[in-house]
């Protein structure tokens, strides 16, 4: 038991207080290093900024088509699915038109085709806005 204690009394001990002291000091600088670099940069206050113009946003329909053949017009259903006319479709557009023309914005149709669904249907949606007189045409997922 001798040579036990006299192998603990031999080993090297550190003081940690420094070390700590020197972590310590690198913790204070970087967390009040952004702050210094934040108050260099040159920051408008919304108070500051020009108030801006009001845009006109357009008035936009989403057309989507399921699977089945059905379309829809904002969620409402339109149409026979057999029917390749869409003449609910086209009037119903074409009076969104006219009260989108009286104040005067754009009309704009976004066709939302699930990917399982007829080609034919959305050149069929593509045909009732060209009846209706829409030419703001996109597709969306």
């Amino acid at each position: 038991m001798a040579k036990k204690n006299e192998a603990l009394e031999g080993e090297d001990h550190y003081d940690m207080t420094s070390m700590i002291d020197v972590v310590f000091l690198l913790l204070v600088y970087f967390m009040f290093l952004p702050l210094q670099q934040e108050s260099d940069l040159g920051i408008t206050l919304p108070a500051d900024a020009p108030p801006s113009k009001n845009l006109d946003l357009p008035s936009e329909h989403i057309v989507q088509i399921l699977p089945n053949g059905n379309v829809l017009l904002n969620g409402a259903p339109m149409d026979n699915p057999y029917s390749r006319d869409m003449p609910s479709l086209a009037s119903t557009l074409a009076r969104l038109k006219v009260s989108a023309d009286r104040t005067q914005t754009k009309t704009v149709v976004t066709i939302q085709a699930d990917q399982y669904s007829p080609h034919q249907r959305s050149i069929d949606v593509l045909n009732a806005c060209a009846r209706a007189k829409i030419k703001s045409i996109s597709f969306g997922g």
